[in-house]
């Protein structure tokens, strides 16, 4: 997979193009729609957003497919960090100043085939035009891809070829496949959509092959076909392409490609593109002799650019594994690597540890012994290790699994030293096939003063418990006026969009936005539901059962009940019944329960939380925590399924694991559950133990 980023990071865009959205992201008020409408006028720029945000380290359970779902998941700082990292390897790299002729004209190709597709799309009642544009943006992706990775024979190729079936020609000769193929592979692995990626593949077929194809499909090639036209003399193939594919006259062909042709100029005009250089452009300048130093200047520069971006990011990580993911998603943004891992020296001196998910218990626990493994060699050396499997020599399994893991046919090992007598804090593994490998071989600089600054985090002293504990304090009465001051405006922007939605009914074309936009603050309520949730105040898990059902039952109402116009009501206990069981269980049981009711309600639903005192069944005591709402009941096959795991009908984002991890955090803990529900509303009753003799001891010790 290294190599699918790497590909994409090193295409070039006009510097025209990048300065405009590097003005976009930069401004005092940068908003998405101008970063994404400056972003869509460069399929570099375009393609550098889908790689990143259809990364390891982005990824959100479902594929981004469009550039404003990338800029929601990546985040304006990640995005402003790409076009600046693409701006300074621009300024100094390799497109500097050779082939600009050829960017120009792949360029406004690429922006005429878009902005005809979207037409096309629109005219034809395609129900999703923007898929249409960024298909018809990416048609030429393969070129760059080759421009930027083997310009010495493939311009020749380019400037050889007298049209499109020409150039396919010479590139299958050359290298078994031709751009659009070259291009497909890369889209097929963001997980773009299967007709936009189809729409790339097949826009290069003759007419004939496409007639019967998906609309999409048909509509980018003929957006394709029209774009290599000239507007003041469009050839008869295209017109009656225009005719076959969709009883387009000629008259209506000529005035829409017209029309586009006024557009793309007027946009290269906004940005200082001269699109009609004379014909001396065609006649490039030889490489300057300097180009090789400029190359690595530019590099050095880029270096030392996202190295200050790790040490800011550093700085606000507060653990370990925090700092190893800044590490790694450094490593992804500049190297195009994708898999890595970060072994940690244990508290001990005499093992290292490596984590793969959340889970608080290492995946890898390897002892200081040498032999042992490349990862202990390298530390107990203090050296960087380059590791191949070549078959012949015995390999530990361990490190065959750390080949595996990290996908790769190389890996790279360095010690996390801080300066040269400071003791290793652990070691930084890269995963990379040989080719890549060899690419970065001078680059093996800036990975180990990654190392170092790594290293240096790992080894910064923690601050003193007492100002830990101030600082606490203060997180939570911050986080406390956070969750009261988001309610408000989340639930009016909920009901604007509820409102706006009605207005403009199911079928608008704004619907998916909606839907979007409505995801997307939900996601910000699940955030804020969270906030709390790790840690509990400075004076400790809370003892009680009515207390912890007041904590949880204060966050889900204002970061979901109050943003969908549900009512939630308490019934506690007088007797404030003391909890006996771990604290974090049972709010994780409450806090699955209430979320399943407030997305299974509609607007003016109630749900009622009740807690009883202490009481026998089955011969043992008990407290009992009561959840009921009026909502339709459990779907049958929730109820059928008896706990285990069922296929969500709530839709993308939803696992249908929630009631699953009820039964077994329930299970867990020894408490009893049991399920009424109809088409009067669902209620859940959880049984908690109650041993009044170890109430203090346990209440203080767990959370």
């Amino acid at each position: 997979m290294a190599t699918a980023h790497t590909a994409t990071d090193t295409i070039p865009s006009l510097p025209q193009a990048l300065t405009s959205v590097l003005d976009a992201g930069q401004a005092a008020e940068a908003d998405f729609e101008a970063l994404s409408r400056a972003i869509l006028r460069d399929t570099g720029m375009t393609t550098r957003l889908l790689a990143a945000a259809n990364s390891p380290f982005y990824y959100r359970g479902s594929p981004c497919r469009t550039i404003d779902r990338a800029l929601f998941s990546l985040g304006l700082d990640t995005v402003r960090s790409l076009a600046l990292t693409a701006a300074i390897q621009q300024l100094f790299g390799r497109y500097q100043p050779k082939r600009t002729s050829a960017l120009r004209i792949i360029w406004r190709r690429a922006l005429t085939t878009a902005m005809l597709g979207q037409v096309l799309a629109s005219l034809t009642r395609h129900p999703r035009p923007e898929d249409a544009y960024l298909a018809g943006l990416l048609v030429d992706l393969g070129k760059l891809m080759r421009l930027a990775t083997d310009e010495a024979r493939y311009w020749p190729l380019l400037e050889a070829s007298a049209d499109a079936r020409e150039l396919v020609s010479r590139e299958q000769e050359t290298y078994g496949q031709h751009h659009a193929e070259l291009a497909v592979e890369h889209l097929d692995r963001w997980g773009l959509d299967g007709f936009v990626t189809d729409a790339v593949r097949f826009h290069l077929e003759p007419t004939a092959q496409v007639r019967d194809a998906h609309h999409l499909v048909k509509i980018v090639h003929l957006a394709s076909f029209l774009g290599h036209e000239p507007p003041d003399a469009i050839g008869d193939p295209a017109l009656a392409a225009a005719h076959d594919l969709f009883g387009l006259n000629d008259g209506l062909t000529r005035e829409l490609r017209n029309r586009i042709e006024e557009d793309v100029e007027r946009v290269a005009g906004s940005l200082g593109i001269e699109l009609d250089a004379g014909p001396e452009a065609a006649k490039e300048a030889a490489p300057h002799p300097d180009q090789v130093a400029r190359e690595a200047l530019g590099m050095r520069v880029r270096d030392l650019t996202e190295l200050e971006r790790l040490t800011g990011a550093l700085r606000a990580s507060r653990t370990p594994r925090e700092h190893c993911l800044a590490a790694q998603r450094t490593l992804f943004l500049t190297l195009g690597v994708d898999h890595s891992l970060v072994f940690l020296t244990d508290a001990d001196g005499a093992s290292v540890s490596a984590w793969l998910g959340e889970e608080d218990e290492p995946d890898f626990t390897l002892p200081l012994l040498p032999g042992r493994s490349l990862v202990t060699d390298t530390l107990l050396d203090r050296e960087m290790r380059q590791h191949e499997l070549d078959g012949e020599t015995p390999t530990p399994v361990v490190d065959q699994q750390l080949f595996r893991l990290c996908g790769g046919e190389v890996i790279w090992a360095f010690p996390l030293l801080a300066d040269a007598n400071s003791s290793p804090a652990g070691v930084l593994i890269l995963g990379l096939d040989r080719k890549r490998a060899q690419t970065l071989e001078p680059r093996t600089g800036f990975v180990q003063a990654l190392a170092r600054e790594i290293a240096r985090a790992l080894c910064t002293p923690q601050s003193d418990p007492s100002e830990q504990a101030h600082t606490d304090d203060t997180t939570q009465e911050r986080i406390r006026e956070t969750l009261h001051e988001a309610g408000n405006p989340l639930s009016i922007i909920q009901n604007y969009l509820g409102v706006l939605n009605t207005k403009l009914g199911d079928g608008h074309e704004a619907s998916h936005e909606l839907a979007l936009i409505k995801e997307e603050i939900d996601r910000v309520g699940r955030i804020l539901l969270r906030l709390k949730e790790p840690d509990q105040a400075a004076d400790g898990p809370p003892s009680t059962l009515n207390r912890l059902v007041q904590d949880v039952a204060d966050i889900v109402d204002r970061s979901l009940c109050r943003t969908r116009g549900i009512r939630l009501e308490l019934d506690l206990a007088p007797g404030d019944p003391p909890l006996s069981v771990p604290s974090d269980h049972v709010r994780q049981i409450l806090t699955n329960l209430l979320k399943n009711a407030a997305e299974a309600l509609q607007s003016g639903g109630v749900i009622r939380l009740q807690t009883r005192d202490p009481e026998s069944f089955n011969g043992t005591s008990v407290v009992a925590l009561v959840v009921a709402d009026d909502g339709p009941g459990l779907p049958p096959g929730v109820r059928a399924a008896h706990y285990r795991p069922v296929e969500s009908d709530k839709g993308e984002g939803h696992a249908g694991l929630g009631l699953s991890i009820v039964r077994r955090l329930a299970d867990e803990i020894g408490a009893h559950i049991q399920c009424d529900s109809g088409r009067e509303g669902t209620q859940f009753e959880i049984r908690l133990p109650h041993r009044e003799a170890e109430t203090g001891a346990l209440g203080a010790g767990q959370g």
